[in-house]
């Protein structure tokens, strides 16, 4: 069959389209979450009566813990529409592939949620203006704060200065941010993974995973660097390792983990998607992966 072979976009429009008109209250939900949230803290910041500066920063600090934390509780409900077995057959009678499904449900719960959140932002941006008769203010206040949280999020502080090591300085810098973007999209890519996986409580038992072994990583190297204090085979080790390693720079330490990363995501990525296309109609597990 047609449908079960080859990608269509069509197909894929129409699915979207089909969850965006069937979950229409989730979504007036969630658009007014944000839209609250945003006009609250743009009161707050009237209230406290801030340079504009700092209610910029406000609002980019709202912005950005919307997003990041709000957004991977939303993204863990990528099978929030099929939580059932009855919902999961009628997923899967659609006339469209695994494929196209699962792309739809996680462009709905990552960049529809995203876009949500900036017409939240905007629409608490233009009323904001409406409360601003009842507040001794300055004039700064009534020009839009959306530019200058376009530039924090944009800025990557660079480090900028002339002289020996200033081009390696640049390009330490510009990897770490290019690693912390990309240890978002991981932990993005782990929630939905957790919510292909998890039909219920996904959220909450991806986090205590992610927690939990977060918890064991740190009390291993702990005792590791405890113990290796006094011993002196951790000189030595860090003796052999500037002998055999001195290729192993900053630099190149960073690209390791930039790499190691896009793989990880690249893997839960298709983890979720091996989950999400055997999960449709019987209750997951790891077997079907």
């Amino acid at each position: 069959m047609d449908t079960n072979r080859y990608f269509s976009f069509s197909r894929l429009g129409w699915v979207m389209k089909r969850d965006w008109m069937e979950n229409w209250k989730m979504n007036l939900y969630r658009f007014f979450g944000p839209y609250a949230a945003f006009l609250l803290m743009m009161i707050f910041g009237y209230l406290n009566e801030e340079s504009f500066e700092d209610f910029a920063k406000l609002v980019c600090g709202v912005l950005g813990f919307i997003l990041f934390f709000v957004g991977t509780y939303a993204a863990s409900f990528v099978m929030e529409t099929m939580d059932t077995q009855e919902k999961r057959i009628a997923y899967l009678m659609l006339p469209a592939t695994s494929l196209e499904k699962f792309i739809s449900r996680v462009l709905y719960v990552t960049v529809g949620f995203a876009g949500l959140v900036v017409i939240a932002l905007l629409l608490a941006e233009a009323t904001r203006f409406l409360f601003f008769p009842l507040f001794d203010l300055p004039d700064t206040f009534k020009q839009s704060v959306l530019p200058l949280i376009w530039d924090n999020l944009m800025s990557m502080d660079m480090l900028v200065f002339e002289g020996p090591g200033a081009k390696e300085s640049y390009l330490v810098d510009k990897l770490s941010n290019v690693l912390g973007w990309l240890l978002g999209g991981w932990i993005y890519s782990f929630f939905i993974l957790g919510g292909c996986y998890w039909h219920k409580h996904a959220f909450g038992k991806t986090l205590g995973i992610m927690l939990a072994v977060g918890i064991v990583g740190v009390m291993a190297l702990v005792f590791v660097v405890a113990e290796g204090v006094d011993e002196t085979w951790w000189l030595e080790f860090a003796a052999w390792s500037e002998e055999y390693f001195n290729w192993l720079t900053i630099t190149s330490m960073l690209s390791l983990l930039i790499w190691v990363f896009v793989g990880l995501i690249l893997l839960n990525w298709w983890l979720a998607y091996r989950c999400f296309a055997h999960s449709q109609i019987v209750k997951p597990k790891f077997s079907l992966l």
